[in-house]
């Protein structure tokens, strides 16, 4: 295209092809997504952000979370374990302490049941014949009735039998007043007595409901009332 201008000089402009244009354009584009990438890059670094770094930390905070995981779960097997062995002595040191009770109380009534012989063969004492070994009380059926059990032996010489009978006598209080009690009663049978070595002789009392007991004394009289042994205990708080 030719233009004229004022001074009458002919200018001539070059015409650039459409795909260098293309190129060019291209050419630019990248150079400006490079120029952004290196600013953003150089923007980080200055702002302390380091894209390898912050991997390695994560990599390094993860591993720590894996090991505490682990040595959470080796202490709850710990605990676990450490539960089932205090158990497990618990319920040994429980049958332990049981046995032991049980031979206390085994040895008790061994001890028990040698005085008792020993109290007939050789008794400390050295005196031979009737004795009460012993006399207990319990509750029985009601509150105004009791189980009692009377033990007589005889000491040292057991050639021949002894024969009598036995008596209970409870003394204690009735409508204010000191009152006895004793039992066999007139309408009752004797406590017959016959043995060699010992008897053990069980029966039942009935008090009176308003009677308060305070002690009870037992007489045992031989055949013919040639001898007469007694003994008073106090009243078993029962």
């Amino acid at each position: 295209m030719f233009n004229r201008n004022k001074t009458g000089e002919l200018v001539v402009k070059p015409r650039v092809s459409p795909r260098i244009k293309l190129v060019i354009a291209a050419v630019g584009g990248a150079l400006l997504l490079l120029t952004a990438g290196w600013i953003y890059n150089y923007g980080s670094s200055m702002a302390g952000f380091d894209r390898l770094s912050a991997t390695r930390y994560r990599e390094q905070l993860q591993s720590e979370i894996e090991k505490v995981k682990a040595e959470n779960r080796e202490l709850r097997e710990a605990l676990a374990r450490a539960q089932r062995s205090l158990q497990m002595d618990q319920t040994a040191y429980q049958e332990l302490d049981n046995s032991l009770k049980a031979s206390a109380q085994e040895i008790v009534k061994l001890r028990e049941e040698l005085n008792f012989y020993r109290n007939i063969i050789s008794p400390a004492d050295k005196k031979g014949g009737l004795r009460i070994q012993s006399l207990s009380i319990e509750p029985g059926d009601s509150s105004n009735q009791y189980r009692y059990k009377l033990v007589l032996v005889q000491a040292l010489k057991h050639d021949r039998p002894i024969r009598g009978s036995a008596r209970i006598q409870i003394s204690g209080m009735q409508a204010g007043r000191n009152t006895v009690l004793n039992f066999p009663t007139g309408t009752q049978k004797r406590i017959r007595v016959n043995f060699k070595y010992f008897q053990d002789i069980q029966g039942k009392l009935e008090l009176p409901r308003d009677f308060e007991p305070r002690q009870v004394t037992v007489r045992v009289t031989t055949a013919g009332g040639r001898k007469t042994v007694e003994e008073t205990y106090a009243w078993p708080k029962v």
